[in-house]
């Protein structure tokens, strides 16, 4: 989206759609009501990844990639993903100041929403480490 190439942005939603449907929640180390909560939120996930690759236009295409990226963050905080820091970002001014979110794997700011007016727009909310210590 910092590029705003809808072939990069299709490209990237297939991967990520295949990703989250290959995903084997029936080997998280969790009890049936967290693989449960996981299974609704990639069905959620991938669902909102084809409506994404359905947009004709950049901006139908940012607001499903806002619900992707609201998905994800609750996915990852549910099994507890151990692999990487996410950061959990913060526009205020996205789509005419509601605020939209995303995520990112630096602390570096980067917006997928405003990207040639402010670039870094935006903040760090959050931060999921699950990572063993």
């Amino acid at each position: 989206f910092v590029t705003e190439k809808g072939s990069l942005i299709d490209t990237s939603a297939k991967s990520l759609m295949i990703s989250v449907d290959s995903l084997k929640l029936n080997e998280l180390k969790a009890d049936t009501n967290i693989v449960a909560t996981a299974k609704t939120y990639t069905e959620g996930i991938s669902s909102e990844l084809k409506g994404l690759l359905g947009e004709k236009d950049i901006e139908g295409k940012r607001k499903s990639f806002q619900m992707v990226s609201d998905q994800l963050y609750d996915l990852i905080r549910t099994v507890q993903y151990d692999r990487a820091i996410i950061y959990h970002d913060f526009c205020p001014m996205a789509f005419n100041d509601q605020g939209a979110n995303w995520l990112s794997n630096s602390p570096e700011i980067r917006n997928p929403y405003i990207p040639k007016k402010m670039p870094t727009c935006g903040e760090v909310k959050d931060s999921i480490d699950f990572r063993p210590k």
